[in-house]
């Protein structure tokens, strides 16, 4: 009789989708408060006559800024525990936040306890979404084989696009079915508490993966960290590989992210003046058709390499930034109006292949980031290294990018005809320099053996590698 224990396999079918639809759900709680900061102002923050945009901004950044402390705890967690209890832990704590922020009373009910209440939310979503990310990310990597690390982790890449269109449609519908009025009062509410569906249903699919059979076997060979963070920081040359992550793609690549989704909606909305259906409509058209190179760049730099694809990204993004919001100007606003206007049809359109193209070019920066990050750290501290960096870079420096555009706007004067487009040196400034840092610090990555460093047998042969179309 054959004794032999066979370890639990994961389908990677069964990865991709409980990984991408755990991450796709975060971003989807991450990304309503930044879309429905204007209702946030108008009901949690006190109606004096102000706006209360920026301060809300601010409050909606804080949860980028809090990131890196969360990669930490949770990086911890996934190098010392394992990979899939971190980002369920995560997933749980991202859905409670994002159901309360629904649940927060008006500031005429409870007064300053409701922008403070507001805080703690997004504090408890920047905390949870930087395990989630970088769990997903490794998680399904260590399941890949080396050619299709890219290809696989594309699918969470994917994950930010799709995620942002599902929270445009279920905005759009719930503004659509209810006058701006009862929206405005109370309908805001409903697509937060929405969440907590979808959230537990992706609670109870991932519960049911196996733990990464990379980890398994570094866990068997006692060669686990005994402490990921104090490592992370103390291991020889890490701490400059992190920078390196940092400067040379998750700053740039978050803040390209930003800009041409939220800074580009807000500019269509506040600059041009475009009437708010109309610039859901826009976003969303172009969110859709755009969410496929993510996974196509992803796949692309496993034939020529992250770094090919990540620097076109980079360089594209640098060219059509400037050129991009110029263009939504002269389209969409060309005399000057002060008020909300409608535009023809032709506008929409052009101002969509505009908006495109820019989404594209951030779809090579991003497409082939998760594997290349995963790939210069080690195994047993990966999960904090990588958590850490890419949550300093796309967190606290790249996420500050709608705040920081916006901050940049109001506190500098300029000529008005440079006044709408100030903001815009930041994301230009972290594109530029990663492009610096690429080419003259950064090495590329893709055949990395994810093992190597460990000397652990990898049984790649458990794995269940089905065809795409099965996927």
């Amino acid at each position: 009789m054959d004794n032999t224990i066979q370890r639990p396999e994961n389908n990677i079918r069964t990865i991709i989708i409980a990984s991408s639809a755990g991450t796709l759900i975060e971003w989807y709680d991450m990304f309503l408060a930044i879309i429905l900061a204007t209702s946030l102002s108008v009901n949690l923050f006190p109606a004096d006559g102000s706006s209360h945009f920026l301060e809300t901004l601010a409050v909606v950044a804080s949860s980028f800024m809090f990131r890196p402390i969360g990669s930490l705890i949770f990086g911890s967690i996934g190098d010392k525990v394992g990979r899939k209890y971190s980002f369920l832990l995560s997933l749980i704590l991202m859905g409670a936040s994002t159901f309360l922020i629904g649940c927060i009373p008006n500031f005429s009910s409870i007064g300053w306890a409701a922008p403070i209440l507001l805080l703690v939310c997004r504090l408890m979503q920047g905390l949870a979404i930087s395990g989630e990310y970088a769990g997903a990310v490794i998680y399904v990597a260590e399941h890949a084989p080396t050619n299709k690390r890219g290809f696989y982790t594309g699918f969470i890449q994917a994950t930010v696009p799709i995620g942002l269109l599902v929270c445009l449609i279920v905005i759009f519908i719930t503004r659509s079915s209810m006058s701006e009025a009862d929206f405005n009062s109370f309908g805001w509410r409903i697509p937060f508490l929405l969440s907590s569906i979808l959230v537990m249903l992706s609670y109870f699919v991932r519960k049911k993966l196996h733990e990464s059979p990379v980890f398994e076997e570094l866990k068997k060979a006692g060669k686990t960290s005994k402490a990921p963070v104090k490592e992370a920081f103390t291991t020889k040359g890490n701490v400059k590989t992190m920078l390196k992550a940092i400067f040379g793609g998750n700053a740039a690549q978050s803040s390209v992210m930003q800009t041409s989704l939220f800074v580009t909606l807000f500019f269509m909305q506040r600059a041009v003046k475009l009437e708010d259906t109309t610039v859901l409509l826009i976003t969303g058209v172009v969110t859709f058709f755009s969410a496929y190179f993510y996974q196509y760049f992803g796949a692309l730099s496993d034939k020529i390499g992250r770094k090919k694809v990540l620097i076109c990204g980079l360089v594209s993004s640098l060219i059509l930034i400037p050129i991009s919001f110029y263009l939504f100007m002269q389209i969409g606003n060309p005399g000057g109006l002060t008020e909300v206007h409608p535009i023809s049809t032709a506008a929409k359109l052009k101002i969509m292949g505009v908006s495109f193209l820019l989404s594209v070019a951030g779809a090579a920066t991003y497409g082939p980031l998760g594997a290349f990050m995963l790939e210069i750290f080690p195994t047993k501290i990966r999960y904090t290294s990588m958590g850490f960096a890419q949550n300093i870079g796309n967190g606290f420096i790249g996420g500050a990018t709608t705040f920081v555009t916006e901050f940049i706007k109001t506190s500098f004067v300029v000529s008005t005809a440079i006044a709408p487009f100030i903001g815009l040196v930041y994301p230009i400034f972290l594109v530029f320099l990663a492009i610096v840092v690429n080419i003259l610090f950064i090495k590329e990555t893709y055949k990395t053996d994810l093992t190597d460093e460990e000397n652990i047998e990898t049984e790649n042969s458990h794995i269940s590698t089905e065809n795409l179309s099965e996927v």
